[in-house]
């Protein structure tokens, strides 16, 4: 599903005009990216935990050169499910 669709099917569900949807869609995504990039994580009941972890630097090798490289250290995003977002999954997963 993309951003698009999730806006089309909010719209066509309350009656709404897709600009105003899209909106409203777009600013909740960036209020979160806001949180994550300035607080480290964000919280959001009954969803989920979205948060940035830093990955060590660590060796690996060139498949093709069998050469060992270093892969520097980076910043990630994680995903932690909460309980009701876990259930459905595997209920309907």
């Amino acid at each position: 599903m993309t951003k698009k669709q999730i806006v089309k099917d909010i719209a066509a569900e309350l009656g709404v005009d897709q600009t105003v949807v899209r909106q409203v869609v777009q600013g909740c995504l960036d209020r979160i990216l806001d949180s994550i990039v300035n607080e480290g994580n964000i919280e959001l009941r009954n969803f989920g935990v979205f948060e940035i972890k830093q990955r060590a630097a660590r060796k690996a090798r060139n498949p093709k050169t069998n050469e060992e490289v270093l892969v520097p250290a980076k910043k990630v995003i994680t995903f932690r499910a909460g309980k009701n977002v876990a259930k459905r999954v595997a209920r309907d997963g």
